[in-house]
């Protein structure tokens, strides 16, 4: 790739807090477009577009800000749930700016869930859209909350209780009018908890984690010095925005004034693509590698793949040249994809290392990005001058790293510190003392730093396994090999005892259109799958052999960020291997 170095640091600096980003974003970029919104008639096909500027971004915070407060809503935490939306973002980023404490809730739980949720994070106010209407209502009547305020994000509700969104904007708009300033005045402490994120995974399981303005300010900080962005982006946002890693992106395009756009929804990718006329986008592995392998689908039923090998050696050569053919050369790829795309910001797991050459090779920036919601969430990230396969790339610029207990091969837990590192688990001091120790925070992740600085993430601590001799095996490298193969769409390694010995499992979720459009069968799949387990097997130690593997139709349990659940999903795979008597 043909790197030219940009300044990056000299363009930005680390702002104090949301409220002063989004008064320089609404000052600088004025009338520039900072988020399109679909609108769509009722009964009808036809759909409008409205465009929201920077300045009204930031003037409908202030209004809504205002009229919160001035009904004397102050020190509260503000539950926000329903799907992305320019509303949602509104209600996110006017709690967290003056009124308390913003808690981002994700629409997918169950009932229970959110209850649970909404007493954990002590939340009094809440936000939501239509389609959480009828259980939002369900759990306020209820009385198991103590919810003192509710309203509406994107309708207008029958219950004269429920006031939405734009009235209270038009509201707070009327008392700015008349010379109110409370609310845009009102200083924030950057140090103290702005927003109550849980993590991923059942109420029992998931934290509630505790992160301030200054959290965020540094991670976005740290994303402007590494990332190279340009007036011109169209960002679509995909990416659920309750989770960390979804909201500080589109923050950090906040403050570049970029135009956001929001996803239909998973099937309507390309479509979105095209109709945006996308630049960027953040994304997680499944979307990518389903991408990819779309692409060389399309590649293999055309007969292309000549051509194609033939132009990617052409690329390579034109590069050692200092000329980059790359976007010319694979128009049509790229034109699959809306024919804008040029970058893909990958996050939540690794991706596999060739569908990210992959993509980098057909023009299509691709980089890897490491960290946790403690984190607020970015540790390290490659970048257009930082790549290198299977790498996360370098830490961020204002992030400090090290390896604990490295093994004779330099792997260790990674630990972490900076000003992006969490408050804490709330009400957890247990928990928080457990991971944060001496300013440092303990990942969980296991890693090494090559002699170039670049970081490589082996796995999680926990879901190491460890064989009876004493090695150490990580599922992650195994599985990536096995959901490199083109009829595979994910796996995930697991361990059942067998007398004195500990043996190595693997379930792999085939791709049910992979039959149809090879014409083949399922045992015929079958039978492909055993010479390819074997042959991947052939390349590793004889400790990391998968000794029992099967397919299965059935995904994995996912987080909303589509990450496996290992601990519940393994619970449904010897549910599965009951029923089919697998042993």
């Amino acid at each position: 790739m043909i790197v030219k170095e940009v300044d990056l640091a000299s363009r930005f600096f680390e702002f104090s807090d949301l409220k002063e980003m989004l008064r320089y974003s609404g000052k600088k970029y004025g009338e520039k477009t900072s988020f399109v919104t679909k609108i769509k008639k009722k009964g009808s096909k036809e759909v409008s577009y409205k465009n929201t500027s920077y300045k009204e971004l930031y003037e409908e915070m202030i209004f809504l800000g205002s009229s919160l407060l001035n009904r004397g809503y102050v020190d509260r935490r503000v539950a926000i749930i329903g799907e992305n939306s320019y509303q949602w973002c509104l209600a996110y980023f006017t709690a967290a700016s003056g009124i308390g404490v913003t808690v981002p809730l994700d629409k997918a739980l169950e009932k229970e869930e959110i209850v649970s949720c909404l007493k954990r994070s002590k939340s009094t106010i809440v936000f939501y859209d239509k389609k959480m209407e009828k259980m939002m209502e369900e759990i306020i009547s209820s009385g198991d909350v103590d919810i003192e305020f509710a309203a509406t994000l994107n309708f207008e509700s029958e219950n004269i209780n429920r006031p939405s969104l734009s009235e209270l904007v038009d509201e707070g708009r009327a008392l700015v009018q008349d010379g109110y300033e409370a609310y845009e005045n009102k200083p924030i402490d950057r140090e103290a908890m702005a927003f109550l994120l849980f993590t991923s995974g059942t109420t029992e399981q998931s934290k509630a984690v505790m992160l301030s303005h200054k959290n965020y300010m540094s991670c976005i900080y740290g994303m402007c010095c590494e990332e190279l962005f340009y007036p011109d982006d169209v960002n679509m946002q995909v990416l659920p925005l309750h989770h960390c890693y979804g909201m500080v992106g589109l923050l950090t395009f906040l403050v570049q004034g970029i135009k956001n756009t929001f996803c239909d929804g998973l099937k309507y990718v390309s479509k979105n693509l095209k109709e945006y006329e996308v630049t960027v986008m953040m994304s997680v592995p499944l979307l990518l590698e389903s991408v990819y392998k779309k692409i060389n689908k399309a590649i293999a039923v055309q007969g292309q793949e000549k051509k194609i090998a033939f132009a990617l050696k052409l690329c390579a050569a034109a590069e050692k040249l200092g000329i980059d053919i790359r976007r010319r050369m694979f128009k049509p790829i790229i034109d699959q994809l809306g024919g804008h795309l040029r970058f893909f910001i990958n996050g939540a797991a690794p991706i596999d290392p060739v569908v990210a050459k992959g993509l980098n090779d057909f023009g299509i920036l691709t980089v890897n990005g490491y960290g946790l919601t403690e984190t607020a969430p970015t540790i390290a990230s490659e970048s257009y001058r930082h790549i290198r396969t299977g790498s996360v790339g370098k830490l961020m610029p204002n992030v400090e790293g090290r390896i604990v207990d490295p093994n004779e091969e330099g792997i260790g837990e990674l630990v972490v510190r900076g000003d992006n590192v969490m408050l804490g688990y709330y009400g957890d001091e247990d928990a928080t003392n457990a991971v944060i120790v001496d300013g440092w925070f303990h990942t969980g992740d296991l890693a090494y730093f090559d002699d170039d600085g670049y970081l490589f993430i082996t796995g999680r601590k926990k879901n190491v396994i460890v064989m009876k001799n004493g090695k150490n095996v990580f599922p992650e490298e195994i599985e990536n090999l096995v959901n490199g193969l083109s009829y595979i769409e994910e796996s995930i390694l697991f361990t059942k005892d067998k007398h004195s010995d500990v043996v190595l499992w693997l379930k792999a979720v085939y791709d049910k259109n992979y039959l149809e459009e090879n014409n083949v069968s399922l045992t015929d799949l079958e039978d492909k799958f055993k010479a390819d387990m074997e042959r991947i097997n052939q390349t590793m130690p004889a400790v990391k052999r998968v000794n029992k593997f099967f397919l299965s139709d059935r995904p994995t349990v996912k987080t909303t960020t589509q990450k496996t659940k290992r601990n519940l999903e393994i619970e449904e795979i010897y549910r599965e291997m009951s029923e089919r008597g697998l042993d």
